[in-house]
C-alpha cells in the first residue's frame, strides 16, 4: 500500500493548515522554500490533517500547484477567501474585495480544482454589495463550484446580522491566549448552528515569541528549548476551548507538522498547564471551573 492509502487509513485532526504557510508576509519563520511547502502539505496529509486554508491569492497559487503536484486534490478540503491581490515577498497583501462572478473562475483556476469545499466571505462596509455577494456564492454551491460558505466574524453585531436564515455553516475569527472577548462570540456562534473555526493561536508566532521570552527571562530554560512547550499548551489553549471545532494554524517547518499533531492527541490543558500559562501571561492564578473537564468537541 502506498503513502496515499496509509494517509486515508489516517484518523482526521481538527486543525487546518493556515494559508499563511505559503506566503512571507504576516508570519515569524522564515519562508518555506517551494520544496518544503510541498514536504508540508504531504506530511499534514498523511498526518490526518486535511484541510487547507488559502486567504491570500498567492496561497492559492500554491497550494493548488503543490496538491496537483502530489495528485492528492481529492484527499484535501480547501478553504479560499474573498482575497485578490497578487503579491511578493515584501509587498503589502492587499484587503478583501466585493465578489463578482468572475471571480470563482479565478479562483478555481489558481486552486486547479473544480470546486471549493469552503468560500469564507468577509464583510465590507456596504450592506447591499454583501447582500449581492452572498446571494452570488449561494448560486456558486447550487451550481457545484462552492461546497460550502464561511462568514468572518468581527463582532458581536456580524453574528446577529446574520443570525436568522444564514447561509453560513462555519464562522471564523482568532482565539488565542490575548483574546479575552472570544469565548463569547464564538459560543454565541455555535447556538446560531455553524462549526467554528478558530484562527492565530500563536498570533502569527509573534505572542509565541513573547511568551517564550518571558519563559526564560523566569529561568524556565532556554528558548530553543522553550519554544516546542510553550507552543504545544498555546495550541491546546485554542483547540481545546469548549465551542471551537477546528483550528487554523500556519507551519512553515515541517517538523511543526507532527509537533502539531501531537498536541492535538495530548488533548486538553491541565489545570497546572493552565496556571503556568496564565502566568507567562501576566494573569493572576484565579479559581475557575474546570472548563477542560467538560469538553464537548464538535467535527
Amino acid at each position: 500500500m502506498g503513502e496515499s492509502g496509509e494517509a486515508s487509513r489516517v484518523a482526521e485532526v481538527p486543525l487546518i493548515l493556515g494559508g499563511h504557510s505559503f506566503i512571507e508576509q504576516l508570519g515569524n519563520d522564515p519562508l518555506a522554500s517551494a520544496h518544503d511547502q510541498r514536504r508540508i502539505v504531504e506530511s499534514c496529509l498523511n498526518h490526518g490533517i486535511a484541510w487547507f486554508d488559502t486567504t491570500y491569492q498567492p496561497e492559492r497559487v500554491a497550494l493548488g500547484n503543490v496538491l496537483h503536484a502530489l495528485g492528492r486534490r481529492e484527499e484535501a478540503k480547501i478553504l479560499a477567501w474573498n482575497f485578490f491581490t497578487d503579491f511578493a515577498p515584501g509587498e503589502p497583501v492587499g484587503t478583501s474585495d466585493y465578489l463578482r462572478p468572475s471571480h470563482i473562475d479565478c479562483i478555481l483556476e489558481q486552486l486547479r480544482t473544480a470546486y471549493v469545499d469552503c468560500l469564507v466571505l468577509v464583510p465590507m462596509d456596504d450592506d447591499e454589495a454583501n447582500q449581492r455577494q452572498e446571494e452570488l456564492v449561494t448560486e456558486w454551491r447550487r451550481k457545484g463550484y462552492v461546497r460550502s460558505m464561511g462568514l468572518w466574524i468581527a463582532d458581536q453585531a456580524t453574528i446577529e446580522r446574520h443570525r436568522l436564515g444564514s447561509p453560513f455553516q462555519f464562522a471564523i475569527r482568532p482565539f488565542n491566549v490575548a483574546t479575552d472577548d472570544a469565548a463569547p462570540l464564538f459560543a454565541a456562534c455555535r447556538r446560531c448552528g455553524w462549526e467554528t473555526l478558530a484562527t492565530s493561536p500563536f498570533v502569527r508566532g509573534w505572542e509565541l515569541d513573547k511568551l517564550i521570552a518571558v519563559a526564560s527571562a523566569q529561568g524556565h530554560g532556554d528558548a530553543e528549548t522553550l519554544r516546542p512547550v510553550v507552543a504545544d499548551l498555546m495550541l491546546r489553549y485554542t483547540l481545546f476551548q469548549p465551542d471551537v471545532s477546528r483550528v487554523i494554524v500556519a507551519m512553515r517547518r515541517i517538523e511543526w507538522v507532527v509537533h502539531n499533531r501531537d498536541s492535538v492527541a495530548r488533548g486538553p490543558l491541565t489545570a497546572d498547564e493552565h496556571r503556568w500559562l496564565e502566568r507567562l501571561r501576566g494573569r493572576p492564578a484565579v479559581a475557575r471551573k474546570t472548563w477542560w473537564q467538560r469538553l464537548r468537541r464538535r467535527g
